[in-house]
């Protein structure tokens, strides 16, 4: 078994997540602000680009790591209300805290990191205070990662959030249950950018079907799109 996951996005209309689109699209924040709340989940995961984007206290590049002896297997730090989940295979990010925010909305970091992970890494985590999750050697283990953090943090309904990457190994592993896409309408017209949907080169996947479930027209000429598997 494993939670409910949602993926929960602001795109453009032609399908990217990330780009200079999102400065004509400011009036659709607070809609998607609300459809975030709306869905009320106990989670939300973030790629590791993304976090470092917006979630405070949290920074790109590696800490200064100490390699201490640890035990085997995952850290819970503490248990939560509500919780910050970063997919972040190789231990790329450092932090100022074990808890984090973005805007009003509080909660505890878990990283989402590969079994092989440098060890240093896992003894910095546990030195902050900060809970982790091991799942896959070699490659990250995305079903796996969300079992663990139902089986460990009772988490029932996750919120995935972007970026392209990790909204696209959630995918891959068929562990995306709705599809809750706000879409501006802005055109980013921009091959740089990142999709809804990225994968790691090599990686092959099965197409995954949706059903439309709801519609809903939103200012400023935006739309609400609602999907279900």
């Amino acid at each position: 078994m494993r939670p409910h996951i949602i993926v929960h996005i602001l795109q453009s209309i032609d399908g990217r997540v990330s780009g200079n689109f999102f400065s004509e699209a400011y009036d659709l924040v607070g809609e998607y602000v609300a459809i975030r709340d709306e869905l009320d989940a106990e989670c939300i995961i973030y790629g590791a680009t993304t976090a470092a984007e917006v979630l405070d206290g949290v920074h790109a590049g590696r800490p200064t790591q100490v390699r201490r002896p640890v035990p085997k297997g995952d850290y819970v730090a503490q248990e939560a209300d509500f919780y910050f989940a970063i997919v972040d295979p190789e231990g790329t990010l450092r932090f100022d805290f074990p808890l984090t925010s973005r805007g009003e909305l509080h909660g505890h970091i878990v990283q989402l990191l590969r079994a092989d992970v440098n060890p240093g890494y896992l003894s910095y985590l546990r030195s902050m205070g900060i809970s982790y999750v091991l799942a896959g050697n070699g490659a990250f283990d995305a079903e796996l990662a969300a079992e663990k953090l139902q089986e460990l943090l009772w988490v029932q309904r996750i919120l995935l959030m972007g970026g392209g990457i990790a909204d696209g190994t959630f995918a891959a592993a068929g562990c995306v249950d709705e599809l809750s896409l706000v879409i501006a309408p802005v055109a980013e017209v921009s091959s740089g950018q990142p999709s809804l949907f990225e994968t790691v080169r090599g990686l092959r996947a099965r197409p995954l079907k949706f059903q439309l479930a709801e519609v809903r027209q939103l200012p400023s000429s935006g739309l609400w799109l609602h999907y279900t598997r």
